[in-house]
């Protein structure tokens, strides 16, 4: 890492954002990054994924630097840089509610994955997706450090906020609820990120399309949403690029003048 200053950083949401339909990186998007990076500006993926969901994907796009798990963990060119962890505690109480209601949890940390059982929802939520089925792990939250938490559920997202204050859910495909600690956000990650590198004076960009990018646009200072996110997204837009699977990613760079 050297210590001139990035003339910009440039965070970018995965799922209906940076890849397709198909989970797949266009190839106008790996052009662009390419060209961001020769214009010495950093891309990074701001995900509610995992690092090993997201491992084959940074290699070929050849992003080193990403805000995992919704904020709850930042790495900076490989490098940890900041972590949030939800108390084991807690997690009992939560996986005991959801199998109240039939519910799978899924545990997440930066090595693993781990659901509480093998059903269709769960199934569904990772094809979904397009990754393979996490392993069955029902007591991960008891042996280890569990950062974000997964609530398998198509619906019924009222029960769980009004008995779990100190959490925040989000739902953010149509078989899932992001779990974090309340107050935990993509923004919270980006704005670590940027505090221990020193960058918080680096003008910042954000690409994104669903209800888990909201907080991260208002953390940056331009802020591009798809053509295809969810209507609240581009109203908080500082432009709306073309979607997913139309070159969105290059046009919106171009559109400010990055690429």
């Amino acid at each position: 890492m050297n210590n001139v200053k990035p003339r910009g950083i440039c965070f970018f949401d995965m799922d209906g954002t940076l890849l397709n339909s198909e989970s797949k990186v266009l190839d106008t998007s790996l052009q662009a990054l390419d060209k961001l990076r020769e214009n010495n500006v950093i891309p990074v993926i701001a995900t509610g994924r995992t690092l090993i969901e997201i491992s084959h994907q940074m290699k070929i796009t050849g992003i080193e630097s990403a805000v995992m798990m919704n904020g709850q963990m930042a790495i900076f060119e490989g490098e940890k840089v900041y972590e949030d962890v939800i108390d084991a505690g807690l997690l009992e109480q939560l996986t005991e509610e959801a199998k109240s209601q039939n519910v799978e949890v899924c545990y997440y940390n930066d090595k693993r994955i781990g659901a509480t059982a093998s059903t269709p929802v769960v199934k569904a939520h990772y094809d979904f997706l397009g990754e393979p089925m996490p392993e069955v792990r029902p007591n991960m939250y008891k042996e280890e450090t569990i950062n974000m938490a997964l609530l398998l559920l198509e619906t019924g997202d009222d029960y769980f906020p009004e008995r779990f204050p100190e959490l925040q859910f989000v739902r953010n495909t149509p078989f899932s609820n992001d779990v974090l600690r309340k107050g935990g956000s993509k923004a919270v990650g980006i704005s670590k990120l940027l505090e221990v590198m020193g960058y918080q004076d680096v003008p910042t960009y954000a690409f994104g399309d669903g209800m888990n990018d909201l907080e991260m646009f208002g953390a940056v200072d331009y802020a591009i949403a798809m053509e295809n996110a969810v209507p609240l997204l581009k109203e908080k837009a500082t432009f709306v690029t073309k979607d997913n699977n139309s070159d969105g990613i290059m046009l919106g760079l171009k559109q400010f003048d990055l690429i």
